[in-house]
């Protein structure tokens, strides 16, 4: 891409979140969480685009992120009761920190297509962006301890209630205080148990499996990262 493009690019986007947030007025935080949101996943995509990823690694990535789509979509009558943050979790774990990022991201951008698309997209994109990504750094460590797995998973849950409650209260207008915050909060509260505790069971459940598959592709194919035993 050359300098012309990028800089016309670049120009578009400021016009889209100037755009936004004189259109959305009180609610121009929101747009413009989201807008840096969108343009830090483009960022890891672009990242991905230039680097040289196996087809091996690619097709692993794809089948991963189908999986927690799927997941979400086939578990959508239990609400905050899904498996795809495990499996953005154990993908952080066993393909790298990149990739869990990744597949965070398009989890959230695609099984949007079902559940419908709005503002909270880009939360959604970088909470479970940050999950994969934060999964795979301490991926050895969470691998050796079972508990430690759990702990992740529950704080993951956590974090991502909380920050769909952010998100939820930017888009109601009026600005953020703590008040409304602590309120909404209160009211999901049962969400965000939900939310912690699906995280547990299924790592405690997807992690033997899990374990025993990417031992085996990295030992015969080479794919992944850090699925050697510590």
């Amino acid at each position: 891409m050359n300098r012309a493009l990028k800089a016309a690019l670049f120009a578009v986007c400021m016009a889209v979140i100037a755009g936004g947030c004189l259109l959305f007025g009180d609610r121009s935080v929101s747009w413009l969480i989201g807008s840096a949101g969108i343009a830090v996943c483009g960022l890891f995509f672009a990242r991905f685009e230039k680097k040289d990823t196996s087809a091996g690694e690619i097709a692993l990535a794809a089948v991963m992120t189908a999986l927690s789509v799927t997941g979400r979509i086939i578990f959508a009558p239990l609400p905050a009761f899904k498996p795809c943050a495990a499996v953005i979790i154990l993908a952080g774990i066993y393909l790298g920190a990149e990739q869990g990022f990744l597949i965070g991201v398009l989890t959230a951008l695609i099984s949007n297509f079902f559940f419908t698309q709005g503002i909270w997209t880009p939360f959604q994109m970088m909470i479970w962006g940050l999950i994969g990504l934060l999964a795979g750094l301490i991926g050895k460590r969470l691998k050796k301890n079972r508990l430690m797995l759990c702990v992740f998973g529950a704080l993951a849950g956590l974090c991502y209630s909380l920050f769909m409650d952010i998100c939820s209260v930017l888009w109601l207008g009026g600005g953020f205080t703590p008040e409304r915050f602590l309120g909404l909060t209160l009211t999901s509260a049962w969400f965000t148990v939900s939310y912690m505790v699906s995280n547990c069971v299924f790592l405690l459940i997807f992690i033997k499996p899990a374990e025993r598959i990417f031992e085996r592709l990295h030992a015969k194919f080479g794919i992944g990262a850090g699925t050697r035993r510590a």
